[in-house]
């Protein structure tokens, strides 16, 4: 671990929880967007809905406006008893300007200009200008780590989110590592094979595309559709309490366990997600050569079946400086990590 903090770390080490100020956190999801009120780590009020019901940023923006009220309200402050307010959302996008460029899980959403919208929507509806920060999830997710989870202490990290995609966050001193137009960081999307398929990103071979959630459940299912996978089928429908029909679709889940029950396709599956997560962390290392890399996202609940073979092969392959300079942990925010991260864009610009 570091001999020194940085920045915005030796601030917080010096503060009491309570003399931080509030802020205000926005996750901003494919699925389901989150608001809260924070104080550091610590949740003040939650408010959560599907972003389906309002699928383009017509819809959206407006319940971004009402989710941040009922966060307020629910916390019994105003907006003037907060000092920013901070949005984690998917890439790709640039947070030096707060402009969302076409995430492929927010469809409709193309040069959206977020962080102006909400400024302005604030400072004409609340007579309060407040400062807003937009930032790729991944990276704000690893600030979050940085300043208030498993990174507090080191300089250099790196975070690697596996979940229904896998998405990446680099902080070097304390502060995230953007590129030239806001877009470093998609470790998702690094070549693991270079003979592979066509991620959704246009990419051939992606680690998304081999190790995520929706890649464990998506070969399960093709398998299932070939006529290979009548075990992991049974065990699905024993698993879901369902009967009859081919037509089951098998969650990322439901192969974990179905490995841990001993059925060799699922444990077929498992292994090779493994394996190249192993490879990305590899390479990982010998890009960046950090001080720690930091795990998090649902599919890393699988336990050791799934991270035991991934550190295999970290260790058999990277070489030996940055192997021995890299400690590998989980994540320690858990499912609140989106909203802390979030949160903590404002401390880090603020601070």
């Amino acid at each position: 671990m570091s001999q020194e903090a940085t920045g915005v770390q030796q601030r917080l080490a010096y503060e009491e929880p309570q003399a931080l100020p509030l802020v205000v956190g926005v996750d901003l999801g494919g699925t389901q967007i989150r608001t809260a009120v924070l104080r550091g780590a610590e949740l003040l009020s939650r408010i959560a809905w599907l972003t389906d019901e309002y699928p383009g940023p017509e819809r959206t923006i407006p319940r971004i406006y009402e989710g941040i009220v009922q966060a307020l309200d629910e916390a019994r402050i105003t907006l003037h008893d907060v000092a920013g307010i901070g949005i984690g959302a998917p890439g790709p996008l640039n947070g030096r300007t707060g402009v969302i460029f076409d995430p492929p899980n927010l469809h409709g959403w193309r040069n959206v200009p977020l962080r102006a919208l909400l400024e302005e929507h604030f400072s004409m509806v609340k007579q309060h200008m407040i400062p807003v920060f937009v930032e790729n999830d991944a990276n704000a997710a690893a600030l979050g780590e940085y300043m208030f989870g498993a990174g507090r202490g080191y300089r250099e990290l790196v975070y690697l989110t596996i979940s229904t995609g896998i998405g990446g966050g680099i902080i070097v001193d304390g502060k995230i590592v953007q590129g030239t137009s806001g877009t470093a960081g998609e470790l998702g999307h690094m070549t693991i094979d270079w003979h592979g398929e066509r991620c959704i990103c246009g990419n051939i071979g992606c680690l998304e595309y081999l190790a995520s959630g929706t890649a464990i459940a998506r070969r399960a299912n093709q398998a299932i559709a070939a006529g290979q996978g009548s075990e992991l089928l049974t065990f699905a429908h024993s698993l879901q309490q369902q009967t009859g029909g081919q037509n089951v679709h098998v969650s990322a889940g439901t192969v974990a366990e179905a490995a841990q029950a001993g059925i060799s396709l699922a444990e077929k599956i498992i292994a090779e997600a493994a394996e190249a997560i192993g490879v990305g962390l590899v390479n990982i290392a010998h890009i960046f050569n950090p001080e720690v890399i930091i795990l998090g996202g649902g599919v890393t609940l699988i336990g050791s079946l799934l991270m035991e073979p991934a550190l295999r092969i970290f260790h058999e392959r990277t070489m030996q400086m940055p192997r021995n300079a890299a400690r590998i942990v989980l994540a320690q925010l858990g499912t609140d990590v989106g909203l802390v991260g979030a949160g903590a864009l404002v401390y880090c610009n603020l601070l």
